[in-house]
């Protein structure tokens, strides 16, 4: 009799939740109040974050990322006093740096520079130191109509033309 009594009332049941509108039934129903009776940490608790994180296309999420914004945000001042300087320097390799570098060229380069300085220096004092000879015989002489003028060039033999 109880197995009957229990067929009688899932049949029931079945025909009952045919016959209901759902629809109808959740536009009834306070989502708030529903919302409020659940906890939240419970819930979170049983996802698994991993699964969710593996379901994320990371390429699409940069995609939308804008570097410009993100670098304007930072605080470059900040960022730069946490920068171990000395830790830098200690991992550069002198020797292998001054072994790549060409002294020799760099020793001439210099040398050159220093030379051609050199010259140019020398030119600019004897170009000053004429001009003020040229002053000083020229108010000897007591001519003042200005600097002296350089020499004429000297005539040349005009060659016979042959026939």
């Amino acid at each position: 009799m109880e197995s009957i009594a229990q067929g009688v009332a899932q049949r029931v049941i079945e025909l009952v939740v045919d016959a209901l509108d759902v629809n109808a039934l959740i536009a009834r129903v306070d989502l708030n109040v529903v919302l409020g009776r659940v906890e939240l940490n419970s819930l979170l608790n049983r996802v698994d974050l991993n699964e969710v994180v593996d379901q994320i296309d990371l390429n699409e999420v940069l995609d939308r990322v804008d570097l410009n914004q993100i670098v304007d945000r930072i605080d470059m001042n900040k960022l730069l006093a946490q920068v171990d300087i000395n830790q830098i320097v200690s991992r550069i390799d002198i020797e292998a740096l001054v072994k790549n570098t060409d002294l020799g060229a760099l020793m001439v380069s210099s040398s050159s520079t220093l030379a051609t300085e050199a010259v140019d220096m020398g030119r600019s004092h004897a170009v000053s130191m004429d001009d003020t000879f040229a002053r000083w015989v020229s108010k000897i002489r007591r001519n003042h109509k200005g600097p002296a003028e350089p020499p004429e060039p000297p005539e040349l033999p005009i060659a016979p033309e042959e026939p």
